[in-house]
């Protein structure tokens, strides 16, 4: 099972109930779509989760960088995204990391 190490400054503030959300929703995805994804800044493979519901203008995606899995967080405005951070790593859990 994965669990979720939020970085200390992400750059975009995610409030206690989408940490919440996105922990619960980590904690049951598939191995095999995480196996599958390729390195997101060469093919842009992402796993988009479903809350907080992207129409808010917040999407947060698990990703593959530098052979690490992530969670990118992006805020998103009717013309488009404005920004888009990393802001926490995924881990095995029982992983000394």
């Amino acid at each position: 099972m994965l669990r979720v190490r939020w970085f200390p400054d992400p750059g975009v503030r995610l409030g206690g109930e989408v940490r919440r959300a996105v922990e619960r929703q980590v904690r049951v995805l598939d191995p095999g779509r995480l196996s599958g994804l390729g390195e997101y800044e060469e093919t842009g493979d992402a796993i988009v989760l479903p809350e907080p519901d992207p129409y808010e203008g917040l999407v947060v995606k698990v990703v593959r960088h530098r052979g690490r899995l992530l969670l990118a967080a992006a805020i998103w405005e009717h013309g488009g995204l404005i920004e888009e951070y990393y802001v926490a790593e995924l881990i095995e859990e029982g992983a000394g990391r």
